[in-house]
């Protein structure tokens, strides 16, 4: 008998309250064990692991998200430059680049470049120790799954994807020099009094603040998802795939409710 509309529907919207009881269960418990829990005896000591996790989530993906952050930076300069020039108002490239790259573009891109980087690993990663019952072995042992599997991740992506994010907004901003004085001709103490003019400490902590948001919806959707991996190992492709789709659909839904506050 097929499935009509409304259970198709239903469906659907039970799977996202799952979801999102998964997410808001193991939020609690990371920012549980981040700072009250750090107090507790039950809390387990894993020496090293977030230094391993941030090494291998965030410091790896430096190169990547410079290179791919100057490049759109570039394309972004030269194409409001181009504009900018046509009506002689060249120098009002250094604002529009500034701040356009700080509170969206940076952020953004960052989180997008970890979400299939970073986040598909996670998930990879926990979705195989799944299907190898590796997790039942650590409950078997007096382990909690959230301290050993999520807690170094989350902490991990809460320093790195903020540390990244500051790295693309100022590959951007170097985007915009190289054009704003070889195109354009901007000395490069103009360019640098607007910068200073354009950018001020709220914008530095909104950019930041997206990062962090970010960095967690990654962490937690990536965790989540590979954490509910049911099957053998084909599963564990179905579930990357997920935690990319799921990932970069909520960094923008986030990016855009964001924008809301913010505006």
């Amino acid at each position: 008998m097929p499935v009509g509309f409304i259970e198709k529907s239903g469906e659907a919207v039970y799977a996202l309250y799952y979801e999102l009881r998964q997410i808001t269960y193991l939020l609690s418990e990371s920012v549980y064990w981040s700072t009250l829990g750090r107090f507790d005896k039950m809390r387990l000591p894993f020496k090293g692991a977030l230094s391993l996790q941030m090494i291998r989530l965030g410091s790896t993906a430096t190169s990547i998200v410079f290179l791919l952050t100057f490049l759109v930076g570039i394309t972004l300069s030269f194409q409001s430059a181009v504009q900018l020039e046509t009506l002689g108002a060249g120098v009002y490239l250094v604002r529009g680049v500034a701040v356009t790259m700080f509170m969206e573009i940076g952020p953004l891109i960052t989180a997008i470049i970890l979400a299939g980087r970073s986040g598909s690993s996670i998930t990879a990663e926990i979705a195989s120790m799944v299907v190898q019952e590796e997790v039942k072995a650590l409950r078997v042992m007096g382990i909690h799954p959230v301290q050993y599997l999520v807690l170094p991740r989350f902490q991990a992506m809460s320093i790195a994807t903020p540390m990244l994010t500051m790295l693309a907004d100022i590959a951007g901003c170097f985007a915009g020099y190289l054009i704003a004085t070889l195109y354009i001709g901007l000395p490069t103490s103009l360019f640098l009094s607007e910068l200073r003019e354009a950018l001020s400490i709220i914008i530095l902590i909104k950019s930041l603040f997206k990062g962090l948001i970010f960095g967690w919806l990654i962490s937690l959707i990536a965790v989540s998802k590979g954490l509910s991996v049911r099957g053998g190992a084909d599963a564990v492709g179905v579930a990357t795939t997920k935690c990319v789709v799921f990932s970069i659909t909520a960094i923008i839904l986030a990016d855009a409710l964001f924008s809301f506050i913010f505006y």
